[in-house]
């Protein structure tokens, strides 16, 4: 089953542009470099900008502990966890997807 990764963010105050704009380039670099990733979803709520959801789905666990591997990606952490003031992670087996049940 494929992997599915959920991320709620709040923002430190006064970094939600600069946290918004780091997601962005992570998940377009992710996507582009065809890690076995296939949503890198990125959203910010509409009344309090300083929260964020992540929404990706990687073919597997073991890809997605890959991407954690990478060197871009640590740099991504060392970027933007001053930015962060709460993370909370939520993983699942993707059950169904793209509309399919």
């Amino acid at each position: 089953a494929m992997h599915v990764v959920v991320e709620f963010l709040e923002a430190v105050p006064g970094s939600s542009a600069k946290l918004r704009a780091a997601l962005l380039l992570l998940g377009r670099s992710t996507l582009e470099k065809k890690l076995g990733c296939h949503h890198f979803d990125v959203g910010q709520d509409e009344v309090d900008g300083s929260a964020f959801l992540i929404y990706q789905v990687f073919d597997t666990k073991a890809a997605y502990l890959a991407h954690l591997e990478r060197t871009e990606y640590a740099g991504h952490r060392a970027l933007v966890d001053p930015w962060i003031r709460t993370r909370r992670s939520l993983t699942y087996d993707l059950v169904s997807g793209a509309g399919v049940a």
